[in-house]
């Protein structure tokens, strides 16, 4: 026996059904006159399950997405396609809350009539529970991190204080020249490291004002011009004028990284490319270089922390890099080839609301 032979069999039962499911669910029509509420559904918006009969749907929703978000949902159930996702809803005594929404189209295929399924749960809960653990354990990582910084930073003071003084006092010779040199330049190489861990753990938020992109990538290629000069590199900004909400710090960090990184693997004579490209909701930004590549094997671990492939590489700016995109909201890849170059994709988004959210679809 089927739910429609039950159901169909006992008018009261699927009531009592829907009634019974532990996350709120609210039938309308393609209008969004409410036709039934479940019990959950009242408890979580703070009405009377049966005082919203035949109300409509947007008490639920906030001034924000009555404009875009609401038509534009009702627009997708008219077409037979659901929608599913974070949004934010009120309840009867106007307080907030995120919810994750399912938004159903149903149709009777005996009569053509279409009822629209829409089901809700309070994740609230759920993501501050979520940003407390992620708060938690990044904050364990930056006090261990600034631990084993501020005991290393110490004693490297100390060793190199001694050693230069017992430099002084040897007497001169090729093989002291060398210990020296060696035991000073790892010394700096250490000290690199915890600077560069230091940064991983304490990125700051983004401060987001609205920049001119390309000013900004001249700004991070400054610090290089004598190098690329030194090595034949031709340098190429093909960037277009787009401006968009970055921290202009943070930017300029990431993207001198990349530029580093495509020095070190170039020869000279080589190229580094930067391009932009604008669809939709976001820019994608190319760094490309014509360098030595990256290995197959080697490419999924290229953002671990402290992998690298460089015999003297501490594997730590591609992360920061990673980190930076995901503080802004965006999103980084990478394809590469040995022999044949590599290229940095960096996606930031233009508008950090969905698309669904700002703009009327069938427009």
């Amino acid at each position: 026996m089927d739910l429609l032979q039950i159901t169909g069999s006992s008018p009261t039962l699927l009531h009592e059904l829907l009634s019974a499911l532990p996350q709120a669910v609210v039938l309308t029509d393609l209008e969004g006159r409410i036709l039934f509420a479940n019990r959950m559904a009242a408890t979580l918006t703070g009405y009377d399950a049966d005082g919203l009969k035949d109300r409509e749907l947007s008490i639920f929703f906030t001034r924000e997405d009555l404009g875009y978000l609401y038509p534009n949902l009702f627009y997708l159930a008219r077409r037979h396609l659901p929608f599913e996702g974070e949004v934010m809803l009120k309840r009867k005594n106007e307080t907030r809350f995120f919810a994750f929404l399912y938004f159903t189209p149903c149709s009777d295929s005996a009569d053509g009539r279409t009822v629209v399924s829409v089901s809700f749960q309070d994740i609230d809960r759920q993501k501050n529970l979520e940003k407390v653990l992620r708060e938690t354990h990044f904050e364990d990582l930056v006090q261990v991190a600034n631990g084993i910084a501020h005991e290393l930073r110490n004693p490297l003071v100390g060793i190199g204080g001694f050693v230069n003084r017992i430099y002084k006092v040897c007497p001169a010779g090729e093989e002291i020249e060398r210990y020296y040199s060696y035991i000073i330049n790892n010394i700096k190489r250490i000290d690199n490291l915890v600077k560069k861990v230091d940064l991983l753990v304490s990125l700051p938020k983004p401060d987001l004002t609205q920049e001119k992109i390309s000013g900004l990538i001249e700004e991070a290629v400054d610090t290089y011009r004598e190098r690329i000069a030194s090595k034949q590199i031709e340098f190429i900004n093909k960037v277009r004028e787009e401006i968009f909400l970055v921290d202009k710090n943070l930017f300029i960090k990431a993207f001198s990284i990349l530029i580093e990184n495509a020095l070190d693997a170039l020869s000279p004579g080589g190229k580094i490319v930067i391009d932009s490209e604008t669809r939709e909701n976001q820019c994608r930004i190319e760094v490309t270089d014509t360098g030595t590549g990256i290995s197959a094997e080697n490419l999924p671990h290229i953002f671990n922390p402290f992998f690298s492939t460089k015999p003297d590489g501490s594997g730590i700016d591609l992360a920061v890099v990673k980190r930076i995109m995901e503080g802004h909201g965006g999103r980084l890849g990478v394809q590469s080839e040995v022999g044949q170059g590599t290229k940095f994709c960096l996606f930031f988004p233009l508008e950090r609301r969905r698309l669904i959210r700002i703009s009327l679809f069938g427009e």
